[in-house]
């Protein structure tokens, strides 16, 4: 029921498209260099580029935007029942695949200069969903922006490359609904500081891949939904901007959904949970931080976080470092090629690792990277993802091979 509300949703809005008027800067050069236009009704909207704006009969502007992931996924080893390990955990498909990892369509509606409000279909294998809505309000006079919505925590960060480092993954990938406002206040020319408060509806505790690969899933804070217990999350965040630098850090509280966290997600699928203390404790609170440095072509970065749900403390850490040589553009007809290396690390504390509970796996992941952007629009990834397991179990049945490969073409409208 809910994949047909979302294709009747798209059926309209591609009819509501074909209805109304838009308007589109003529002059090439002109947009391209122009930061705002006007389109048929005077509304001015903000936009990069030769855009259409779309205006619905009430005079609104809307902006659509979309992305689709193209790539080839190679899991380490022969594929086909003949050449299975003897591994308790075997991977799922080892044989080299194509799909498309995901398509987004997405309509930015522009109530006025400072008030817009967002919305993103998500198409993929696990079907059609509405991924993101928010709205957003700039309040230019206090340097703040304020979110109402459905996106991920307020600490997340772009991460470059398609795969995503474990800290991400489990912490900061999932989608939430919260109330934010960001101050981001300038102390001079060159120093600005940063704070931030949150208060949203606390994601249920789920499982998620590491990389592309979707064997071996581990513990995460998984998107949304409606659950009976639900709890509130509070957060807050604080850091400083100077000359390519940033630090951030951040502070996360609320409590367990009672009883789907503990019960279900912890004490059920989790031996010897119980065996840390009372099972039914609902603590939860998570903290990190985050520094980094982008400045001449340089990339830099490192975070930190550290939780505790329940009676189970997790803790892990990434480093990152890219370097932009824009130099190949006159070689090769492309803007830029970027050489990019992580490495993070994931463990699970006190709670001992079992071979058949991929969750209570301590892990590391270092992910090689060289990533090609053609134009703003249309980037190559190559990605290779080294990643180790601590399983818990005796040779021969330890051993968890599952380094991925993946190419991707990454189109952006």
């Amino acid at each position: 029921m809910k994949n047909l509300k979302v294709r009747v949703a798209v059926i309209a809005l591609c009819l509501l498209m074909t209805t109304t008027g838009f308007a589109q800067d003529t002059d090439t050069k002109e947009s391209k260099n122009s930061k705002e236009s006007k389109d048929s009704t005077g509304y001015e909207a903000k936009y990069k580029g030769s855009r259409l704006t779309y205006a619905t009969e009430s005079g609104i502007g809307i902006q659509l935007s979309g992305e689709v992931e193209i790539e080839y996924v190679n899991v380490e080893g022969a594929g086909g029942f003949s050449n299975q390990d003897l591994t308790v955990q075997k991977v799922k498909t080892r044989s080299p695949h194509v799909r498309i990892d995901k398509a987004i369509l997405g309509t930015e509606v522009f109530y006025s200069d400072v008030l817009t409000y967002k919305i993103e279909l998500r198409f993929g294998d696990d079907g059609t969903r509405i991924d993101k809505h928010y709205a957003r309000y700039h309040a230019r006079s206090i340097h703040s922006v304020f979110e109402l919505g459905k996106n991920r925590p307020f600490v997340a960060r772009s991460r470059t490359t398609e795969g995503y480092p474990l800290l991400g993954t489990s912490y900061w990938k999932g989608r939430e609904y919260h109330i934010t406002g960001v101050t981001t206040y300038p102390l001079s020319d060159n120093w600005a500081a940063i704070g931030g408060l949150s208060v949203a509806m606390k994601r249920p505790l789920g499982t998620d891949d590491a990389a592309e690969d979707k064997s071996f899933k581990m513990l995460v804070s998984d998107d949304y939904e409606t659950i009976d217990g639900q709890t509130i999350e509070y957060g807050v965040k604080g850091g400083l901007k100077a000359w390519g630098f940033t630090a951030l850090g951040w502070y996360y509280t609320g409590g367990l959904i009672d009883d789907y966290d503990w019960k279900i997600q912890l004490s059920q699928n989790m031996q010897e949970y119980d065996a840390l203390g009372d099972e039914t404790d609902q603590t939860q609170y998570w903290y990190g931080g985050r520094v980094a440095f982008d400045a001449w072509n340089i990339h830099l970065l490192g975070e930190y976080i550290y939780s505790l749900d329940g009676l189970l403390p997790r803790e892990g850490y990434y480093v990152e470092g890219a370097y932009n040589i824009p130099q190949i553009s006159k070689i090769l007809p492309m803007k830029g090629i970027m050489p990019f290396v992580r490495y993070g690390e994931l463990n699970v504390e006190k709670h001992p690792p079992q071979l058949g509970n991929p969750n209570t796996w301590d892990r590391t992941m270092t992910n090689l990277a060289l990533i090609a952007n053609f134009n703003d629009y249309i980037f190559l990834k190559i990605e290779h993802y080294l990643i180790d397991e601590v399983t818990g179990g005796e040779a021969p049945q330890d051993q968890v091979k599952d380094d991925q490969t993946v190419v991707q073409l990454n189109f952006i409208f």
